[in-house]
Formats: C-alpha cells, structure tokens, sequence
C-alpha cells in the first residue's frame, strides 16, 4: 500500500507541471490582439491671392495611421500623391478635392471637401480704354465676345496728345497724361468722371522739369509712374509728394536727356522696363528695379511706343523691323508676330484675363477715318480686328477713329 502511494504522489508530481504548461498556453492564445488604430482622412488647406483666380492652394494632410496618399483635385487628371501638395486652379469655379488616405496593410479612408475659387472680374468684364486725338476724347469698350458690337461709352475732352492713360481699378480713377499741354489729368471714376488736373507743368516751379514732355504713366504700389524728358517720376494718386523715381544723368550713365516712352511693370520681380524714346534720342528697351537700381538696357535700337509686360515676356511694335514683337526676357529671344501698320502704333498691351495682346493703329488720316485697334493671343496668333471706322464711336456725326494710348480696366 506503501508503494501504491508513492507511485501516485510520483504520477501527481509529473502531470502537475505539464498541466499548468497547457492551462498557461490556452489562456495566452485565448487573449485578443491589440486593435488597430482606425486610417482617418483629413485635410486642411490654404488659398493664394484671397481666393481669387488663379489661386495657388496649399494642402496639409492631417491624415492618422496612414502612410500612403492620391490626391484627385477636382479636375480630370489633376492628381497627386505628395503627403502635401500644392495646386494651382488657374480658372474659378467650385471643385470637389478628395484624399485617399491608406496604411500600409491596404486599409484606407477617403474624405472630400469642397473648395471655392472666385472669380477675378466679381461679374465685371474686362474693358479697354482708348485715347483719341481726332476727338480729344476717351473711349471704353467693354471686350464682350457676345456682343455683335462692341459696346463703347465716350467721355472726357480737349486732350491734345494724350499719350499715356492708365486705370487704377482699387479706387476707379483713370489717369491721362497730354504730352503736349504738360498736363495730368484725374477722373474721379472709370466712366465719365469729373476731371481735373493733378499735374501742371507751370505749377511746379523748380519741379516743373518732372513734367516735360511727359508720355506713358502707370498706377504701380498705390503710386503714379511716369516717364518725362530726362527720367522717369512719381507722385502720390492725388498728385502730392512729387518726386524723381530715377533721372538719366551723367551721373547714373547713357541716358541724359533721354525720354521713355510706355511703362510697364513686372510685379513679381520688382522691376519696371521702358521703351526710351528713339525720335530725338537713343531708343531701346531698358529695366530698372524699383528702388532705383540696375538700370539697363536690354534690348537695343528698339524705336516703340508704348510696352508691356505679361508672363516674362514684353509686348512692343518696333518701327524699325516694322514688326509686331514678343520678346522673351529669359532666354533674350524675339517672336516678330505681325507686320506694322503703315503709320505708327503707340498703344501696346496685354491682357491676363483676356489672354490677349491689343495695339492701336492710328491710321493715315488725322481726321480718325481709317485707325484700327487690332488683338492677337498671346504668342501672336488668331490677329483680329477689336475695331475699325465701321464699328467706331459718333463724334459730331462722324464716325471717328485716331486712337493712341491704351489702358485696361473692368466694367
């Protein structure tokens, strides 16, 4: 009986530890995996120039537990797969951005926001003003391509040589400059605004010099640009604070008593280019920056009226290869896209929204019977004419087109 029991405590001793191995074991695989943290989508995002087309938007991916992201920006093909991306939406509209967010075990979460971009015109349409010295008159058309005439309005008199005008569209004014009454003339609104002078070269006293002779004026950083004989000068938009912005001299180099003609302004990269003037004096296309510095001549023997700047190129009408030019600035190449008219062009510009370039043709009559405003794309092709003697406004029962400087405005 002895010997019974000892076999027995021997078995219990040998069993014991195998059945805890086994009840430790079903207890472990018993227990449940940690739960995966769940993939959630999410974005915020910031909008370039207020909103307003073309706007540049940022995107911040606040995306938990994913590793990879396909962006589809609303428009066919317009993808991404950059963490966080940035797209440009170049035309307004609503648009339906949405992120796929997924881990690395193919789990994925998809989340869409909806984004606004507003429209740059607000409801506006793009205008064009025109000066005119057969009348002395200021013309508008406003550039409908769903008119079957161009729809003008008329104001504004007695400008002699008015050989510059601009538009400032943040506080509707236009400004002119007669070249020769040495006058600058403000209306008060875009449209058949009371005038008056703010600039008046026997006012001046000893400043009267900025006011020789001027010809093209720009509205750039809330200030009036313009070119007169011997530099170019700025004002505040009521005509105080008048001041030299650069002068030629011997001091500053080869331009004493030279006269630039067209201002245009490259806002990105600070710098104003001009076309000097090549009837009395050197001609060519020169930049300055807009602390003063840097003036330079970088297209040489241009004789041009007026110039812009659109996109890293400059838009001019060289009487001297009688061509219409597009030039690159970067790589310092010419496009001649149209043949100059048989008289003169002055009045160059071109158009973000409408993505066109316009020119005035005076015509060979200075009675205003046969001018032309012509338009081109961009790179100079699909030439049209805006408008001629058959679509040109009434003055004194005649149909009457002589025009000369060009500005750009909404309406």
């Amino acid at each position: 009986m002895k010997t019974f029991s000892n076999l027995l405590l021997r078995l219990l001793a040998t069993l014991l530890p195998l059945s805890l191995i086994i009840l430790t074991n079903c207890s472990s695989s018993d227990e449940e995996l940690p739960a995966l943290a769940s993939v959630v989508a999410k974005f915020d995002y910031d909008l370039s120039n207020e909103g307003v087309a073309p706007s540049t938007v940022t995107f911040t991916n606040t995306s938990i537990a994913a590793t990879s992201y396909v962006w589809n920006f609303g428009i066919e093909g317009e993808t991404s797969t950059d963490e966080n991306p940035e797209f440009t939406y170049e035309e307004f509209g609503t648009f339906d951005v949405t992120l796929i967010a997924r881990a690395d075990d193919d789990r994925a979460d998809t989340t869409t926001q909806t984004i606004v971009i507003k429209d740059p015109l607000g409801g506006k349409k793009p205008t064009l003003y025109y000066t005119d010295r057969a009348t002395g008159q200021i013309h508008m058309i406003i550039l409908d391509d769903d008119a079957e005439t161009p729809i003008i309005q008329t104001f504004g008199e007695n400008h002699t040589k008015p050989y510059g005008i601009v538009a400032d569209l943040d506080n509707e004014n236009l400004y002119v400059v007669d070249q020769a009454d040495e006058l600058m003339y403000q209306y008060d609104a875009l449209v058949k605004g009371e005038k008056s002078v703010i600039l008046n070269v026997a006012d001046l006293g000893e400043d009267d010099y900025m006011m020789y002779y001027p010809a093209g004026v720009k509205v750039i950083e809330g200030r009036l640009y313009w070119g007169a004989e011997g530099g170019i000068y700025t004002s505040a938009l009521d005509g105080s604070d008048l001041k030299p912005f650069v002068e030629f001299s011997t001091a500053t180099g080869a331009l004493e008593g030279s006269l630039p003609l067209g201002i245009s302004y490259d806002a990105e990269n600070e710098v104003i280019y001009f076309a000097n003037d090549a009837y009395d004096y050197s001609g060519g296309v020169y930049k300055v920056n807009m602390d003063g510095t840097g003036l330079e001549e970088i297209i040489p023997g241009v004789d041009a009226g007026d110039i812009s700047y659109l996109d890293g190129k400059l838009y001019y009408f060289d009487f001297i290869t009688a061509k219409g030019t597009i030039y690159e600035i970067a790589t310092k190449t010419t496009v001649e896209f149209v043949d100059y008219p048989v008289e003169f062009v002055w009045g160059t510009i071109a158009d973000p929204i409408t993505k066109r370039v316009y020119w005035t043709d005076r015509g060979t009559n200075d009675d205003g019977t046969d001018g032309k405003i012509m338009s081109a794309n961009l790179d100079g092709s699909d030439i049209k004419v805006v408008l001629d003697i058959d679509n040109a406004p009434v003055v004194g029962d005649v149909k009457t087109l002589r025009p000369y400087a060009l500005a750009l405005g909404l309406f």
